[in-house]
């Protein structure tokens, strides 16, 4: 949920593997891929083995580039979880998505697959790859060269390693329970019947003059109740928290549970399955799961004029 992933590592490191692995494919854009869709295998010659190979065409990287960009840039307007299958070696070439991360409110992570890798491993795996996907034994020593020089990433961005990624798709709930209340504000309630905003209780808003009045405010909480605002606007359209030590759910329809599950419980916080999702599917009135497994509020079943005192 409004995630990018960029998957780094030489050719040979194991990222069309990490993707078929974790069933990735349909989030997944990949560089090779659309350069076979504008332009059919070509033949290189190598000298030193005295052999021709098939690859992937290079003639078309301009192309690439701008029809890969266009791809992300699109998934991520539609708020899509977004996993780009390229090299991401340098450090300039994952700033390349900083902007539209920036525009479209994404975390960004950084999946290394370089690490515990050596050159002679790579090398070794490129000679018994699928022909097409052979790459000049130099190129690889010269991606190898550079993650080795520098292996960190920018500090905008979150580094994972591949077994981090199950962790990073998880929607961790938080812990209100500091507070004394927990109030939220249906899209109907007057003005005149606002809650006095006080920093020792948590509020969540449906509605546009109260987010408008007090929306910047750290402990207020907008959440979207249209797929315009959701996608459009960057509402939340649900929060998970826990209150009390029991643990809620707050949004627009109730959700699912195939779209929370499985939720894992670690030392009493828990974390609900939803980083592949479109932000948008939350909004979507599905048949409520006969008993769900979380405890919802869902504004669709409030009296929207008036607050609700959450415990």
């Amino acid at each position: 949920m409004r995630k990018l992933f960029l998957l780094r590592g030489a050719p040979g490191s194991g990222k069309s593997s990490f993707i078929a692995r974790h069933h990735l494919m349909p989030y997944a854009i990949s560089g090779d891929e659309i350069r076979l869709l504008l332009a059919d295998l070509t033949v290189y010659y190598d000298k030193k083995t005295d052999v021709l190979h098939q690859v992937i065409p290079r003639h078309v990287t301009d192309q690439t580039k701008k029809m890969k960009d266009n791809l992300v840039e699109h998934k991520m307007s539609y708020g899509e979880t977004v996993i780009v299958d390229g090299t991401h070696i340098v450090p300039s070439e994952i700033d390349h998505y900083k902007k539209w991360c920036e525009k479209y409110h994404y975390e960004c992570y950084v999946v290394d697959l370089m690490q515990n890798q050596t050159l002679e491993g790579l090398l070794k795996r490129n000679q018994v790859r699928m022909q097409y996907d052979w790459v000049k034994p130099e190129v690889i020593a010269m991606m190898y060269n550079s993650y080795m020089a520098h292996p960190e990433v920018p500090d905008w961005v979150k580094g994972i390693k591949p077994t981090q990624m199950e962790h990073a798709l998880l929607q961790r709930e938080n812990n209100l329970d500091r507070y004394s209340h927990v109030i939220a504000i249906p899209d109907e309630v007057k003005e005149e019947d606002f809650p006095h905003v006080h920093i020792s209780n948590f509020y969540f808003s449906f509605n546009d003059k109260f987010s408008e009045k007090y929306g910047t405010y750290r402990n207020v909480v907008t959440i979207g109740k249209t797929k315009e605002e959701v996608v459009d606007e960057f509402r939340l359209p649900y929060f998970v928290f826990k209150f009390h030590h029991k643990h809620f759910l707050i949004s627009a329809y109730p959700i699912r549970n195939e779209m929370l599950d499985p939720i894992k419980k670690v030392k009493g916080v828990w974390s609900y399955s939803t980083g592949l999702y479109n932000v948008a599917d939350f909004l979507r009135e599905f048949p409520e799961n006969e008993k769900q497994h979380v405890h919802q509020f869902n504004l669709s079943k409030l009296d929207r004029t008036r607050l609700l005192h959450i415990w």
